[in-house]
């Protein structure tokens, strides 16, 4: 909060339309014994009437943003005796293990904060058959997304 207002978003659950935008306006800095957490007071501006006093939402809490850093699925990173590594795809379609520095985590996405560049494949699946200069295949999921396979 010291760098700035901190933007909070309300979801009304099962309804269509935008997330209600406000900001943190008070933290209480007590923290409750017996859950572990804290009260933060959000305002809203509440302009299209969406939010009702003790109504359950959604609410998203975006803390920081890092704009151009470079996403990989955390599936693709491994651990062994040296830290984490990937295994990236070269445009020979061939693999060679780097090494990586994982900024953080959420869900099933890893903010690489070293080892990678913009537009670089990485293997998502079969890592444990590779070795580096082993040939892959790179196939496409459902999703739209490649996963190379040995």
């Amino acid at each position: 909060m010291a760098q700035g207002k901190l933007q909070v978003e309300a979801e009304i659950p099962n309804a269509e339309g935008n997330p209600v935008k406000g900001v943190i306006t008070f933290v209480d800095n007590t923290v409750d014994k017996a859950t572990g957490t804290i009260q933060l007071k959000g305002t809203f501006d509440n302009e299209e009437k969406r939010l009702w006093p003790s109504q359950f939402v959604n609410v998203t809490l975006t803390l920081t943003t890092q704009p151009n850093a470079i996403v990989a699925p955390s599936q693709a990173i491994q651990i062994g005796q040296q830290g984490s590594y990937v295994f990236v795809i070269k445009p020979d379609l061939t693999v060679e293990s780097r090494p990586v520095v994982v900024a953080r985590t959420l869900e099933n996405e890893s903010i690489i904060e070293k080892g990678l560049q913009p537009g670089e494949k990485v293997v998502t699946d079969g890592q444990l058959r590779l070795t580096p200069g082993m040939k892959v295949e790179v196939k496409n999921d459902q999703g739209g997304n490649k996963e190379a396979s040995s």
